[in-house]
């Protein structure tokens, strides 16, 4: 059944294809770009200093960051102070060793506010949920380290 009690409309003119970039509202540049490169990995894409911007790359994909509390990044200020824009985001990683993952974040103090492990269609994987210095929720997530066991036979 389609949204909108039951209507059926026509399929949009095009196919989404992936996620093209996230805008993170960052309130200390400086403390964002060291927690997204240091500690998360990400390159310095462009800076566009007229919008008060840093794009980063995060693989294949794009995060871009607007500094609210330069006047530059006014444009991105939240009309309710403290109000959220998401709830997190995810990004994908390749394959990491869960206490050398630990240890890398202790060295940068960063705390791991939360911790899942989920079996999916390839196995079980590893998530680790942080905070950036702007109170942003990034989840790390690690491949599955072996496969899914199959599913049990007749």
């Amino acid at each position: 059944m389609a949204a909108g009690g039951g209507r059926r409309f026509p399929p949009p003119p095009f196919a989404p294809e992936r996620l093209d970039h996230l805008l993170l509202l960052v309130r200390d540049m400086k403390a964002a770009e060291h927690f997204y490169c240091e500690v998360i990995g990400c390159t310095v894409a462009a800076r566009i200093p007229l919008h008060g911007m840093v794009a980063l790359r995060a693989g294949d994909s794009a995060l871009d960051l607007v500094d609210i509390s330069a006047v530059e990044g006014v444009w991105a200020r939240p009309v309710r102070e403290g109000g959220r824009n998401i709830d997190h985001f995810c990004l994908a990683t390749g394959p990491w060793d869960e206490q050398a993952m630990r240890g890398h974040l202790a060295r940068h103090e960063v705390k791991i506010v939360e911790e899942r492990r989920e079996q999916g269609p390839e196995g079980e994987s590893l998530s680790f949920y942080l905070c950036d210095p702007s109170g942003n929720v990034v989840e790390l997530r690690r491949p599955p380290l072996s496969p899914a066991a199959p599913p049990p036979g007749p």
